[in-house]
């Protein structure tokens, strides 16, 4: 019996329009009504993350950063695994020799070491190509995106920011060009104690090889009293492989997911515009429902052999 429902945001528990549909509102809310924990497992952080949850109305637990930090429903962060200063230090050198912008993730959310400038032509020139080449959807509207930028933390050049106490959860970084970001990809691999991986062609994320999705789930299901095989977990891209690679009770594919998560996983989901999520969530009511139904017959029989 499945206890906990963990998803995968872009992709998955989001359509290619960036929302939540009406549907999975409407079936994730059902789940959580049924006693069945509902967790959001995803690679944004903890702001951008949330408002999507808080525009469909919907509110749970979640595993942000790939798995570098886990918040309860108000926000308390816990079971954090963040990239040691020395360690991050290389990965910026790193990226200073491949002119690879970086995309740094810190309990403050969105993170640069750059200017205001660098970072919006950081967005224009790498991202929204890359984005768009993808056909996918990380800001609904220019407000959004606006946003997002009024809330970064600049801090002035890299030292400034591995002078201080603030924990890094997660650096990552887009090329629109593919060959520089396959380039990065092999460079990067030289340095110890790193999980790096992609959610497309396009793109890096790095954290430190203690937090990945299916890590911090499982961790998470502990403190839950949940076994692995009560757990069903959902996604579709490279940073999710970590999850859906485990022997958990169910693990799902979108139908828009990549051929490796596809090759993983035990159930192939219909795609993110067709209410995957919601999909699978009706199944699992569906098959509780009539678990309960047969529950309730062998017991009148019981009780009519007694007459």
């Amino acid at each position: 019996m499945i206890r906990l429902f963990a998803s995968d945001m872009d992709g998955t528990l989001l359509n290619d329009k960036g929302y939540i549909s009406d549907r999975t509102i409407n079936a994730v809310k059902k789940l959580q009504k049924h006693g069945i924990h509902f967790i959001v497992n995803t690679g944004r952080d903890y702001r951008a993350a949330k408002r999507e949850l808080d525009a469909a109305s919907l509110s749970c637990d979640m595993i942000c950063h790939s798995g570098a930090c886990t918040y309860d429903v108000h926000g308390n962060g816990f079971h954090i695994a963040s990239l040691p200063k020395s360690i991050a230090k290389q990965i910026l050198t790193v990226f200073e020799r491949h002119g690879a912008f970086a995309d740094i993730a810190t309990e403050y959310g969105k993170t640069s070491i750059t200017d205001k400038n660098t970072l919006l032509s950081y967005y224009k020139n790498e991202v929204f190509p890359a984005v768009e080449q993808e056909g996918k959807v990380y800001f609904r509207t220019w407000h959004d995106f606006a946003m997002m930028v009024s809330k970064v933390r600049f801090f002035e050049g890299k030292e400034s920011l591995l002078g201080c106490k603030t924990p890094i959860y997660k650096i990552s970084t887009t090329f629109f060009d593919q060959d520089k970001i396959n380039a990065l990809k092999d460079d990067i691999h030289g340095i110890d104690q790193l999980h790096a991986v992609s959610t497309s062609k396009n793109d890096l994320e790095i954290t430190h090889v203690n937090a990945q999705k299916g890590t911090a789930l499982l961790r998470y299901a502990q403190t839950k009293k949940i076994t692995p095989s009560q757990i069903l977990a959902v996604g579709d891209s490279g940073n999710d492989l970590s999850m859906l690679s485990l022997d958990l009770g169910v693990t799902a594919a979108m139908a828009n997911a990549s051929a490796a998560v596809k090759d993983v996983c035990s159930v192939i989901a219909p795609s993110n515009d067709q209410d995957g999520v919601a999909f699978l969530i009706e199944d699992i009511l569906e098959q509780n429902e009539l678990a309960a139904r047969v529950r309730r017959s062998f017991c009148l029989a019981l009780d009519y052999s007694k007459i």
